[in-house]
């Protein structure tokens, strides 16, 4: 076992036990088994310690906990910064790693020269199963830049997320999109294969940061202002279609002629077509609901 490297597993969480299970149970059934896992509680107040601790008796896992919620970024710092692997992951409480997905990262990083690799994702919502398998291949900066055609987890060296200072705290939202910003700028492109190996479930009714409005404005705001220095003016079209989302507004085809160019054609046609086409828009989806 251990002569293959040591994967640190961060789970963050906040009183949703009942989903961490899920999560939990899906990274003990990894084909790679040279895997730390650390939970990293925000200050729940349900049964989650008493839960973590049977999971303990019998596997690797380490609990470290905020005792007053200070937010998902702090709980994830508190884990990477006491992770012992050569590689680190990250795992949403209310999501599941399919059985290969640590092996396959693994394998890819090592099969070149980046800062992260990612893999996409299926979305299990309420009514279905949507694959979204988009945006393969190397990822610079000036591509990243446009949208974050990354997604919400990565696998890199522990040492790298460390030297990045790991998530922005000060980040109401696009706390994901930020960090990987920050990780291609300081060590080079990234990498997305085009295989499936993750679970987003956003069947369930809890909060989201991703549903308020207020606080990904002001976090639209950060990012910017953070990254501006990388920015073109291609690159502020795409945020300021990406504005126009958060905020639902109407997006007129001028706009769209004026806004699009070839790094955010597929974000921009997919926002004029649900605000112009919503009619095209519910004929996709029942094409793509598994």
């Amino acid at each position: 076992m251990d002569s293959i490297p040591l994967v640190s597993v961060y789970i963050a969480t906040h009183n949703r036990v009942n989903l961490l299970k899920r999560a939990l149970n899906s990274v003990l059934a990894q084909t790679y088994k040279n895997i730390e896992i650390i939970v990293a509680d925000d200050g729940s107040k349900d049964e989650t310690s008493q839960v973590i601790q049977e999971y303990i008796k019998d596997h690797k896992i380490v609990y470290v906990k905020n005792e007053k919620p200070k937010g998902a970024c702090s709980a994830r710092n508190l884990a990477i910064n006491i992770a012992q692997g050569e590689y680190i992951t990250g795992l949403d409480d209310d999501d599941e790693f399919l059985p290969d997905r640590v092996a396959h990262l693994v394998k890819l990083f090592e099969q070149g020269q980046y800062s992260c690799v990612a893999s996409p994702y299926a979305e299990f919502t309420s009514n279905g199963l949507i694959e979204r398998t988009l945006d393969d291949g190397d990822i610079s900066l000036q591509k990243l830049l446009h949208s974050n055609v990354i997604g919400n987890q990565i696998l890199t060296k522990t040492t790298y997320l460390r030297d990045i200072n790991g998530f922005d705290p000060q980040m109401p939202a696009f706390q994901d999109y930020d960090t990987w910003v920050r990780l291609v700028a300081a060590y080079g492109p990234a990498y997305k294969s085009s295989t499936i190996t993750y679970i987003w479930y956003t069947d369930h009714e809890e909060n989201r940061i991703s549903k308020s409005m207020s606080k990904r404005q002001i976090a639209l705001k950060r990012f910017i202002g953070k990254h501006d220095t990388y920015m073109t003016m291609r690159h502020k079209d795409s945020m300021l279609i990406l504005s126009k989302k958060i905020k639902n507004e109407a997006y007129s085809l001028s706009e769209f002629i004026e806004l699009t160019n070839k790094d955010n054609f597929k974000m921009s046609l997919s926002y004029f077509v649900n605000t112009n086409m919503s009619w095209l828009k519910h004929a996709f989806d029942k094409i793509r609901f598994k």
